[in-house]
């Protein structure tokens, strides 16, 4: 039985209709008893910016504890914008930040703009939104983190690591990161300038802040955030432009200014949007990644997993809707294989391969929960991975009448997820 939205649906024992927005444009339509639903998160709180680039430009023009942008420059120097990956509303951002340069007085000419995202990712064009003359005086590159050519050594750590910038970057007279706030637990984050360091560094350095240890380990996250603070530092950046995601490819916030302030507000925003609590673990949690597919990655998948089994039974179930459809890399695949759980997931401690941490994550919650993927994967694929493979609403439906708590959680890799006292 199907019923309207009363405020009497527990009395009633009715089933009620949820939708939850995953992928671009994918509806997730379910009908759940009143009584399993320990929480509705599907949205964040907070109204999605309608002007992101209004918004970019009032941030910079107006920054925290920091001269406005367009004061911060003279004309001659060199700037380049640093973007890391899945920015939502990429071009929009890029556009706003590019406005109030050339309104400083900069030369189009002197700004280049490098992607943190390689040659075989996806990525939104930064120069979508900027007017025809903009777009052919400004020079846009990808980052190679392998090719030593497009690397300029910077200094050595505290620890004695060598310090490798984008050469781009690291010759700058103005470097101005962009990149995404996230919560300080999120799986992988190592703070404010991680999208700076390593997202812009050398290879070796990328692989050592994705090994799983890097993820799992509370002082080697510390560690993590500290050398890539450091790193910014010795570069002399001091001026972040960082947006609070909202659902899908949208904005809740854009912050500007010194990076300490802006770290610190961005935390209390995301606060605020994506902390949510339940009063107990549910059985079945259905997480959600909305967006295009430069945000359909197995990153994002490992955020949204590691943000769900946060809040799931030992024995119960997590549901993982996506729009992802293209093979992982080697850590991922190794899932596939028949060897001793106890085994692989050491050897997977042990990988530095791109997906690493998300391969050792889904190793370790396969063990204690059943997890079942939507995406665009070929169905033998995913089960070959030792995940279940789902098609659609129907199929999510009949999962959740097989548990008797359930979480709805939309945009799970953005949110932060726990059950009360824990």
């Amino acid at each position: 039985m199907l019923c309207s939205r009363p405020a009497t649906y527990e009395s009633q024992g009715c089933d009620m209709p949820f939708e939850l927005k995953y992928g671009d444009g994918g509806v997730l339509e379910i009908d759940l008893p009143a009584a399993s639903i320990l929480g509705d998160f599907s949205s964040p709180r907070g109204t999605p910016l309608d002007d992101p680039a209004a918004a970019v430009a009032a941030a910079v023009s107006d920054p925290l504890e920091f001269p406005r942008l367009q004061d911060a420059t003279i004309p001659g120097d060199r700037v380049v914008l640093a973007i890391d990956r899945g920015v939502p509303r990429m071009p929009a951002v890029v556009a706003g930040v590019i406005h109030a340069l050339v309104e400083g007085g900069a030369d189009p000419a002197d700004i280049g703009i490098v992607l943190a995202v390689g040659k075989d990712e996806e990525s939104e064009d930064p120069a979508a939104d900027f007017t025809e003359t903009v777009r052919d005086a400004i020079t846009v590159t990808r980052h190679d983190a392998i090719d030593r050519e497009t690397l300029s050594y910077l200094a050595a750590s505290r620890d004695g690591k060598p310090i490798y910038f984008n050469r781009q970057i690291g010759e700058a007279d103005v470097v101005i990161p962009i990149s995404t706030l996230r919560l300080d637990e999120s799986l992988g984050y190592a703070g404010i300038h991680s999208g700076l360091f390593p997202a812009f560094a050398d290879e070796e350095t990328q692989k050592r802040f994705r090994a799983p240890s890097s993820a799992d380990w509370t002082a080697h996250r510390r560690r993590r955030h500290e050398e890539a603070d450091e790193a910014a530092w010795l570069l002399g950046v001091q001026f972040t432009i960082q947006v609070a995601p909202g659902p899908g490819n949208t904005l809740l916030h854009v912050l500007a200014g010194d990076a300490q302030a802006v770290a610190k507000r961005g935390q209390k925003l995301c606060e605020a949007a994506w902390r949510f609590q339940s009063n107990r673990r549910a059985s079945l949690v259905v997480a959600t990644i909305e967006g295009g597919r430069e945000h359909q990655t197995w990153e994002n998948l490992g955020r949204a997993l590691f943000a769900a089994s946060q809040a799931v039974d030992d024995g119960g179930a997590i549901v993982l809707c996506t729009n992802l459809d293209y093979k992982p890399g080697p850590a991922i695949q190794r899932l596939t294989s028949l060897r001793d759980s106890d085994a692989l997931l050491h050897e997977l401690r042990r990988d530095r391969s791109s997906d690493a941490t998300s391969a050792a994550l889904l190793a370790e919650v396969r063990e204690r929960v059943q997890v079942y993927l939507l995406s665009g994967l070929d169905a033998e694929f995913v089960e070959d991975l030792g995940v279940g493979c789902v098609s659609g609403s129907e199929e999510v439906t009949r999962l959740t009448q097989q548990h008797d708590s359930c979480i709805l959680l939309g945009n799970a890799h953005h949110a932060v997820l726990a059950a009360v006292g824990e």
